[in-house]
C-alpha cells in the first residue's frame, strides 16, 4: 500500500510543480507582451520623428541616399559618380570630384566635397573657366589636364586635377 501511496504523491507532487511551471512562464509571456506593445508603442512614436530611409529628397526631389544630387548645369538629377569627368582631390583623395560642361561649353558645374552645393564656372577664354567673384579658376596644364585652382588671401592652391 506505501508503494501506492507514493506513486499518488509522487504523481500529484510532480503535477504541482508543473502547473507552478507553467503558470510562472504564462506570467512571463504575458510581462514580455506587454513589454513588446509598450515598445511598439514607443518605437511608432519615434519612426513618426525619425526620418525614413529613402525619404531624404532634397528641395529638388534628389535622394542623397541613392547618391543623387542637383545639375544646375543639366537641371536635373544626377550621380557625379558616374560622369567621366573625374578630378582627385589633392586635399582629400579618398573622396573624387567630378565635373561636366553645359551643352555650349561656356560653364562648367564642379561636383566636389569641398563645396556644399556645386559651383558654376563660366568660360574666360579657351580653355579657362572661373567663378563669379573669381575665387576659383579651371584651366588646362601642360599636360593637358584640367586642374581646379582656389585663390584665398592673395595665394593660389590647386585643389583638384584630373585624372
Amino acid at each position: 500500500m506505501k508503494t501506492g501511496l507514493m506513486k499518488t504523491s509522487y504523481t500529484f507532487g510532480l503535477s504541482l510543480i508543473t502547473l507552478a511551471l507553467f503558470s510562472c512562464n504564462a506570467q512571463k509571456t504575458d510581462n514580455s507582451s506587454q513589454k513588446q506593445d509598450s515598445t511598439m508603442a514607443t518605437s511608432s512614436d519615434t519612426t513618426r520623428k525619425a526620418p525614413i530611409v529613402g525619404g531624404d529628397q532634397d528641395e529638388h526631389g534628389c535622394k542623397a541616399s541613392a547618391g543623387y544630387t542637383w545639375s544646375v548645369l543639366r537641371k536635373e538629377c544626377i550621380r557625379p559618380f558616374e560622369l567621366e569627368n573625374k578630378m582627385i582631390d589633392l586635399r582629400n583623395k579618398n573622396f573624387p570630384a567630378t565635373f561636366l560642361f553645359s551643352s555650349d561649353h561656356k560653364q562648367v558645374e564642379i561636383f566636389a566635397l569641398d563645396f556644399k552645393k556645386t559651383i558654376i564656372l563660366s568660360t574666360e577664354g579657351t580653355d579657362t573657366y572661373a567663378s563669379a567673384d573669381k575665387k576659383y579658376t579651371m584651366a588646362k596644364d601642360a599636360q593637358k589636364h584640367w586642374i581646379v585652382t582656389k585663390t584665398e588671401d592673395g595665394k593660389t592652391t590647386t585643389i583638384l586635377q584630373q585624372e
